[in-house]
């Protein structure tokens, strides 16, 4: 008896090209410029610089590989999948919180999905991705009752 897959409802690829080498060039060098600060922190004589230098230092690699390489997000009508260089992670739209929030800082122009439970949310770079389909995906989410985080 065989199994019959599901086919996904949306593909939504990486960008190719020049730009994105360049991001990833300013990503580490970005990356490697906050090491040698937390480095420089470590080697204080006090102990709450040591600890955040630990901290940051500890979190850079997470930060490079979780949070800023992925390589394409598959949607199907229950889950979607956000596949990264190294593992795919699977996250149902029940366990989803039914906002998602946009987030700009120096390195991340993400598109943040956070979880019910009580982890980290899954950061999607907006940067890496084509427009439409940015605008599909958020589509997809807002039919599924995810909606825009908005203070007012």
């Amino acid at each position: 008896m065989q199994v019959e897959q599901e086919k996904p409802i949306f593909i939504m690829k990486r960008k190719k090209g020049i730009i994105i080498v360049l991001y990833y060039i300013f990503a580490t060098l970005w990356d490697l410029t906050t090491a040698f600060i937390c480095i420089i922190f470590m080697t204080l004589d006090n102990i709450i610089p040591n600890i955040m230098g630990f901290l940051i230092l500890i979190f850079i690699p997470y930060q490079f590989f979780c949070m800023f390489d992925i390589k394409e997000v598959v949607c199907y009508e229950d889950y979607l999948l956000v596949k990264r260089k190294f593992i795919i992670n699977k996250h149902y739209y029940k366990d989803l919180r039914n906002k998602y929030n946009i987030v700009r800082t120096i390195l991340l122009n993400s598109l943040v999905l956070g979880h019910k439970k009580i982890k980290i949310g899954t950061f999607i770079n907006l940067n890496m991705f084509n427009k439409d389909d940015i605008q599909e995906f958020v589509k997809i989410l807002e039919s599924k009752k995810i909606s825009k985080y908005s203070l007012f």
